[in-house]
């Protein structure tokens, strides 16, 4: 049982990869997915050393869904300064194209469910560590099987993103 939440949690490269396949042609899919694909690689880089902090897992965990929520609030900012930079015409076409998305808000409310999630847990772990509670309970039965779903629905929401980037870039062009 243990095997298919090492699964989901190494599974995020690869979707986003394969999103990035479906939606190559878009400019504004393409910044947000490598974005992503950016975060995630430092995710899985930093996932073996945070395992070893048993009691503040969880608090690295908060960090990293704020650093997950970086590529959907700053790169749009982002964009439009490295443009300024560097006078590279691909990202003055995101600053000008980038909208949020349904996905991308999803993709929020999701990401702050973990982090609310991530913090319950670090305090539930640190009042049993320092004997106010008996048993972990929350961390013990219900964490990981959130986080799993978690996992899942984010999968879901970068291959939906993906799908109707084109779409969505369609639409931005007509409405000009």
């Amino acid at each position: 049982m243990y095997d298919i939440y090492t699964v989901v949690d190494h599974l995020h490269p690869f979707v986003i990869a394969y999103g990035l396949i479906l939606s190559w042609k878009v400019a504004t899919a393409r910044w947000f997915l490598i974005s992503y694909l950016i975060v995630a690689t430092f995710n899985l880089g930093m996932y073996p050393y945070a395992m070893q902090w048993s009691t503040h897992f969880y608090i690295f965990e908060v960090f990293l869904a704020i650093v997950f929520l970086v590529p959907i609030i700053y790169r749009r900012n982002l964009a439009l300064l490295i443009y300024r930079k560097s006078g590279i015409d691909f990202y003055r076409q995101i600053y000008e194209k980038q909208t949020l998305s349904a996905q991308e808000c999803m993709i929020i409310l999701i990401v702050t469910l973990s982090m609310i999630i991530n913090l319950i847990t670090w305090f539930e772990v640190l009042a049993y560590k320092y004997y106010w509670l008996d048993n972990a309970y929350f961390k013990l039965y219900i964490r990981d099987n959130i986080q799993l779903l978690v996992q899942i629905i984010l999968c879901g929401c970068f291959l939906t993103y993906a799908i109707k980037a084109e779409s969505k870039e369609l639409n931005y062009e007509n409405t000009e």
